[in-house]
């Protein structure tokens, strides 16, 4: 169990819930969700599932495949993000159907190898022609008349790739045909962080697909497995799960993280009431200064989902905020399911359904995200589109440092072979790529090279590289190899002084510092006084920005979110507040791009 979690009953952790883990509620959904699994009806093949982050939609799709397999089913679980960055319908259909091929176990033959067989031998053909005669021929109708479902997660990853409609368009088609009687064995269940508008941009096609599975908040009454941890501090663990719901709304995350907080507390004292006792520990623990105690980012990402957006979606996320307003002003608000305004508020989590009409979730949302935050959101997304030169990320110098520890020789992903360094070297050069070409409409660029540096020992022991191609990477990668420890401060301190004073001459607008790392600093004091110096340094924010990119599976998220907190509370020359650090792990940013661009708005 993570640190986080030692002596505590509770997951805390974000992620999926392990099948054993003893606090799992099960909700309508759980029962939706497998009874669309089990039918065999042959008018509908799809279900999708489209929730906020952190509302258990993984948990939710691994204890379905567990029911599948007591119904003479197969289940598969493709996590979209894992394919890293598909350029082409043909890239995503193929390798959709290979994790597809390592997930069903037949006796006859490895699957895999038949697919590489299969789509070599018929080039000319559309992928989602050999996607479905390979489905039908080889996978279908090898499992024994058994269903196959395919729960496809991360189904907002398609965006990304602009590949949402054809991908959506495509299983409409599969899901209409009646001629395939194999086909009438095969269910799709989408699952993401996306309103429908996302997944369908083009009239060409509609998002009537098929059932819409809701993950409403957890129910008092299905809540039994939370109360053998409040046990140990209370004789009243029911009523203490009263008041803990009344504040979460039965918010999963939110409630396993007040169980956790409470159970993990000595006895309630005698001289608190119970409800006394949960409103102390919920306002001093969570709303108080919540973003120095947010936990696995969970109240921050919902912040992000309104602010850490590009230009083109600032006046829809504006509307958002302003029917947030009014709900939270008491207003009546009907849901209406083809308004993309409020399916925004309703997958950021700030907003749920009730019978019928959009309410805020919980009073902890409440107490935090306030007519204040409301307002300062408001100035954010605004204020930028004044014409002002940092608001832009052109016309900037970029460092990359990259970290030439000894854990970079670790291997990460059981199915492949790259050790970490040289998974690093394919994320750098398609950064590197996109930094260097990157280009608005004026074609205006960030910066022509890039400044490229190793570190490991607390002494500088090489000059660093001039990137001006994205080639150039793989060379730097092949002639360093991992070395010992993680000194950081002397390659950045030489960096941001290389940067300072050639910043007359070069009249750049500001700098960006990139660091990729797998694990903690070993000058951690150094690189937070670092920081401090720099920022005084400067009289705006926005001039430097230095980001932490984390990798690999080893990497200690409390650790630099902590971290994150303590250099929150520096200030420029000016004493104005200066927050230039940020903290982002690989697998859950976007693009390079969109994370510079974040950072400076």
């Amino acid at each position: 169990m993570d640190r986080a979690n030692q002596g505590s009953f509770y997951q805390i952790e974000a992620g999926t819930l392990p099948l054993n883990a003893p606090t799992y509620v099960e909700r309508k959904a759980d029962e939706q969700l497998c009874q669309f699994a089990r039918s065999m009806q042959v008018t509908n093949r799809v279900c999708y599932i489209l929730a906020a982050r952190q509302m258990g939609k993984s948990s939710l799709m691994v204890r379905a495949t567990k029911c599948l397999a007591k119904d003479r089913a197969v289940g598969v679980k493709i996590y979209l993000q894992q394919l890293g960055n598909v350029e082409s319908e043909k890239a995503l259909w193929f390798n959709l159907l290979r994790l597809i091929c390592q997930q069903v176990v037949l006796q006859e033959g490895n699957l895999v190898s038949k697919l590489d067989a299969f789509w070599d031998r018929t080039p000319g053909v559309q992928p989602t022609v050999r996607f479905e005669e390979f489905l039908i021929e080889e996978v279908l109708s090898k499992i024994d008349d058994k269903k196959l479902i395919i729960f496809i997660d991360e189904i907002q990853t398609l965006t990304d790739w602009n590949l949402q409609n054809s991908f959506i368009g495509f299983l409409k088609n599969l899901s209409e045909d009646r001629e395939q009687v194999p086909l009438q064995r095969l269910n799709f269940v989408l699952i993401g962080v996306a309103k429908p508008s996302d997944l369908i941009t083009s009239n060409s096609y509609s998002f009537n697909l098929g059932d819409y599975i809701e993950l409403g908040g957890l129910l008092k009454k299905d809540c039994q497995p939370l109360l053998e941890g409040l046990k140990t501090v209370t004789s009243k663990p029911e009523a203490v799960l009263d008041f803990i719901l009344n504040w979460t709304g039965g918010q999963p995350f939110l409630t396993q993280v007040l169980c956790h907080l409470i159970a993990t507390e000595s006895q309630i004292p005698h001289n608190y009431s119970l409800k006394e006792y949960v409103d102390w520990v919920v306002t001093d623990k969570i709303i108080n200064n919540w973003k120095l105690q947010d936990r696995q980012s969970h109240l921050q990402e919902i912040e992000n989902w309104f602010i850490r957006v590009k230009d083109s979606y600032k006046p829809e996320k504006l509307k958002a905020l302003g029917l947030y307003k009014r709900i939270l002003n008491q207003y009546i608000v009907k849901f209406n399911e083809h308004d993309p305004v409020q399916w925004d508020l309703l997958i950021s989590g700030l907003v749920t359904k009730d019978n019928g009409y959009l309410k805020v979730t919980n009073r902890i949302y409440e107490k935090v995200f306030t007519l204040n935050w409301i307002h300062n959101q408001e100035k954010k997304l605004q204020e930028h589109n004044m014409v002002d030169p940092l608001s832009t990320i052109y016309n900037r110098d970029v460092f990359i440092l990259i970290d030439q520890s000894g854990s970079m020789t670790k291997q990460d992903a059981a199915d492949s072979n790259l050790k970490r360094w040289d998974s690093l070297k394919e994320i750098v050069m398609s950064h590197a790529d996109m930094i260097l070409d990157q280009k608005d409409s004026q074609q205006e660029k960030i910066c022509d090279s890039i400044y490229l540096d190793l570190f490991s020992r607390s002494k500088l022991r090489r000059e660093p590289h001039q990137i001006k191609k994205a080639s150039q990477v793989e060379n730097i990668f092949l002639e360093n190899r991992p070395d010992t420890s993680t000194f950081v401060v002397p390659a950045l301190n030489r960096a941001i002084d290389f940067w300072f004073d050639s910043r007359t001459q070069s009249k750049t607008q500001g700098a960006f510092f990139i660091i990729y790392t797998d694990g903690q600093f070993d000058d951690t004091k150094a690189f937070e006084t670092l920081i401090e110096e720099t920022c005084k340094k400067i009289d705006d924010e926005r001039v430097i920005k230095i980001i932490v990119v984390g990798i690999g599976k080893d990497i200690d998220v409390e650790y630099f979110q902590n971290l994150n907190n303590n250099l929150q509370g520096n200030v420029d020359k000016n004493g104005n507040p200066c927050d230039i650090f940020v903290f982002e792990l690989e697998t859950e940013m976007e693009d390079i791009i969109e994370l510079m661009e974040c950072e400076i708005k």
